[in-house]
């Protein structure tokens, strides 16, 4: 008995590791701070730029919410952005596509881009990856 207890532990300490480690980058890291001072920059810059429905600057000064599923896919790939996990097309292409097209949301993605540092990290703080 002391096995099978033992084994299925190690199984249920696998499982939380591996959700913790989907969780979007944005949500789970505190020590984020380049990314924090993005958005920071991208909140002044693009404050009058529209995502879909969404004021930019209004969206990101409220912070939005989790049941703001709009908000949450935004930040996780501004996250990936940022962290260089995926490019600037398919940045551009998976917001455009939740948000209502890459003509309506131009403006507000040339902002986005426009402002990343040069010099992003390629690996979030404090994370597994």
């Amino acid at each position: 008995m002391p096995l099978k207890r033992l084994t299925l532990l190690s199984i249920a300490a696998a499982v939380v590791m591996t959700a913790a480690a989907c969780a979007p980058d944005a949500v789970r890291n505190v020590e984020a701070k380049g990314f924090n001072a993005y958005l920071d920059t991208v909140q002044t810059a693009c404050a009058n730029a529209r995502l879909g429905s969404h004021p930019l600057g209004e969206w990101l000064r409220s912070g939005g919410d989790d049941s703001d599923s709009d908000y949450v896919f935004w930040l996780d790939q501004t996250s990936r952005l940022y962290y260089q996990r995926i490019s600037v097309p398919q940045y551009r292409s998976s917001i455009a596509g939740a948000m209502g097209g890459d003509k309506a949301n131009a403006a507000a993605l040339d902002c986005i881009v426009r402002h990343l540092p040069a010099d992003r990290p390629t690996k979030v703080p404090g994370g597994l990856l």
